[in-house]
């Protein structure tokens, strides 16, 4: 398949659209960029089933191939496009660190879930339950702990080992999403090494042009 065939459909408010999106600039893969309006239901059409069954963003199409879910998807792109680089570690050990984040990530009580059940309240539902919203910012702060303790607690600079892989680009992402909620009160004193890590990521390349939308609706800095 030619690579300029690559089309990725996602949100400019969705963590991991963006992260496939980012990977796609920083390695330079020709693709279109299509996006879908998830407030206006486009991805609960017929027409994007045939492409992503369960209605979900990201997504990419490759000629004829398809595929969902966006560890699944920077796995693939990662491997296809990063030859040579970190983004998909050779070592085996590294690449199962790798894989330990995005199982992580994708479950319900990882980095991905723990910031939805925040931002989703916060920002986009029609009404505030404050309720609901004081319990997604613990939900995303046991999350952040475990960022902070474990993934980011091993001696090296980044989630995996010391270059950035996928990984980083998903945590970023999802940590990037918090500006959006209106919360003076949330910062990352207590998760120094989130901190730092998270400065390292924020000074990489295509990072301002990819979280455009969402630093455009920045209500809160750390």
């Amino acid at each position: 398949m030619a690579n300029q065939d690559l089309e990725v459909f996602g949100s400019p408010f969705s963590q991991p659209s963006r992260a496939v999106l980012w990977f796609c600039k920083l390695q330079n893969v020709p693709h279109q960029w299509k996006t879908v309006q998830l407030g206006k239901g486009e991805h609960r059409t017929a027409d994007y089933k045939q492409i992503c069954y369960f209605q979900t963003v990201p997504s990419i199409r490759c000629g004829s191939y398809c595929l969902t879910e966006s560890g699944a998807i920077l796995t693939y792109l990662s491997r296809k496009h990063g030859q040579g680089s970190d983004w998909w570690p050779e070592d085996m050990e590294v690449a199962g660190r790798v894989a330990e984040y995005l199982s992580w990530h994708s479950g319900k009580n990882g980095l991905q879930a723990a910031g939805v059940s925040w931002v989703f309240p916060a920002v986009f539902a029609s009404s505030r339950d404050e309720d609901v919203i004081a319990a997604g910012k613990a939900n995303f702060l046991k999350a952040l702990d475990v960022l902070e303790t474990f993934f980011l607690a091993r001696g090296t600079a980044y989630i995996a080992g010391n270059h950035t892989t996928v990984a980083d680009l998903l945590a970023a992402c999802d940590l990037a999403q918090i500006h959006m909620i209106d919360d003076s009160s949330f910062s990352l004193d207590k998760h120094l090494n989130v901190r730092k890590w998270f400065a390292v990521m924020r000074a990489l390349p295509e990072y301002s042009s990819v979280h455009e939308q969402v630093l455009a609706s920045k209500k809160v800095d750390f």
